[in-house]
């Protein structure tokens, strides 16, 4: 498969930059990020972006804020008690949390997996709780904590710098989830290198 559409499995290595030219995030062709197109798993403006590239194309995109991360929003800065915390344990700065919240409470607790933790990320959600998700601890003081429910690149215009590095047919299991396999050689090496610190959270 020569050319990327729906339901195609695409592997690509990318470099990702702030308009000031920062560089954010580096993915090597040897270690590809792996994602099944026309699903919504990544950013629109970057699913969009692929649409119809070719294998062993590059290319550099303009994505800004609106069709990325979204919009930085300052009710996702939350001054929490620490007694809401006691059941977490120790604290620290960049601790990522998933919260929990119904009408009258609501309870913080650390996320179980990685992959919760992108499943989790904050980014325009249109269900009941929108506000529920991963909040990383920001600042910390004696009484209380102050945690953000924003992707680290909300707010920002960004540029992608892209090398499409493969495109294949996905397994059936891989239909069906909308994701790639875990078994699957590619997708281990990107799992492998996922760390929520470096704040690579595709949702």
């Amino acid at each position: 498969m020569e050319v990327i559409q729906d339901k195609t499995k695409v592997a690509i290595a990318y470099v990702l930059k702030e308009k000031s030219g920062r560089i954010l995030e580096e993915i090597p062709a040897s270690h590809p990020f792996v994602y099944i197109h026309g699903y919504n798993n990544i950013i629109p403006g970057l699913e969009d972006g692929l649409a119809g590239r070719a294998l062993g194309e590059k290319f550099s995109l303009d994505i800004p804020a609106d069709i990325g991360y979204g919009p930085y929003r300052a009710d996702l800065v939350i001054d929490v008690p620490k007694e809401e915390l006691r059941d977490v344990g120790e604290l620290w700065l960049g601790m990522e949390l998933e919260m929990f919240q119904e009408e009258d409470m609501r309870e913080f607790q650390l996320p179980d997996t990685a992959d919760e933790f992108v499943d989790g990320i904050n980014l325009d959600r249109d269900d009941e709780d929108e506000n529920d998700g991963i909040y990383i601890v920001k600042e910390i003081y004696k009484d209380s904590v102050v945690v953000d429910g924003n992707h680290p690149f909300a707010g920002k215009d960004l540029i992608f710098e892209v090398e499409v590095v493969s495109i294949e047919s996905p397994s059936i299991t891989e239909l069906e989830t909308g994701y790639p396999d875990p078994e699957d050689e590619e997708f281990n090496n990107f799992d492998e290198n996922f760390n929520p610190n470096n704040d690579r959270r595709w949702n």
